[in-house]
């Protein structure tokens, strides 16, 4: 019996590993974030622009990530914990429109172009200061944001789904040093999956293992037919 029960609950944690690994799951309701660069480094008005390269929950690769709140601050090597919030057809309207400008800012090779999206999002967002304008240097200038807002809501209007398909909101919680004041919140890619080529192997070898004591555990006079 003690050997049957031991196969049991190596079958159980084989299970569990083996679902954690699946292509198929959901990822995380909250993850670490930590700031690692912001190379390349894109500077405008004296700010830096996308990309914000993230370590999640510890990866050993970076995530590029949008920041959409301009009055909070970050800096290297802050952490902190985020939820994770997918962005859908519930979403809000201005949350699609996010969505639309962060497809802009991470598919676009023309500096500017980021830096009008990037500006862009900190304006449809901007609570605290609704005169926030970008700065006309370096290539951005109002009229480019003002022109990637209005592609924004048209965009959204006719196939909202073409831009947040696999989008997520990073929103700070918790975490972050006492005194430092609440980190930026950020848009991208879902969070990576935690190693499953290394969780796969460690739970096919539990299966293994419990075969193994399966087997060991039949009464003697069993007869098999295999």
């Amino acid at each position: 019996m003690k050997k049957f029960g031991l196969c049991t609950i190596l079958s159980l944690v084989a299970f569990c590993l083996l679902t954690t690994a699946s292509p198929l799951r959901v990822y995380a309701d909250s993850v670490t974030l930590t700031l690692e660069n912001v190379y390349p480094g894109n500077n405008s008005g004296g700010v830096y622009t996308y990309p914000y390269n993230f370590s999640i929950d510890g990866s050993s690769s970076t995530t590029a990530l949008m920041c959409y709140i301009y009055f909070d601050e970050i800096y290297e090597g802050e952490t902190w914990t985020a939820t994770v919030t997918p962005i859908n057809s519930s979403s809000s309207s201005k949350d699609l429109e996010l969505a639309y400008l962060f497809s802009v800012a991470s598919t676009s090779t023309s500096a500017p172009t980021v830096a009008d999206a990037q500006w862009a999002a900190w304006e449809l967002f901007d609570t605290d200061d609704p005169g926030l304008t970008a700065p006309d240097q370096n290539g951005v200038s109002q009229t480019g944001v003002n022109t990637e807002l209005s592609n924004a809501a048209f965009a959204i209007s006719s196939d909202p789904s073409a831009f947040y398909s696999g989008y997520v909101l990073y929103t700070p919680y918790s975490g972050w040093p006492l005194g430092d004041g609440i980190p930026q919140s950020f848009i991208g890619d879902p969070p990576p999956a935690p190693e499953p080529s290394s969780l796969l192997l460690f739970g096919t070898g539990l299966l293994g293992l419990a075969f193994v004591a399966f087997r060991k555990a039949r009464p003697s006079g069993m007869v098999s037919h295999s």
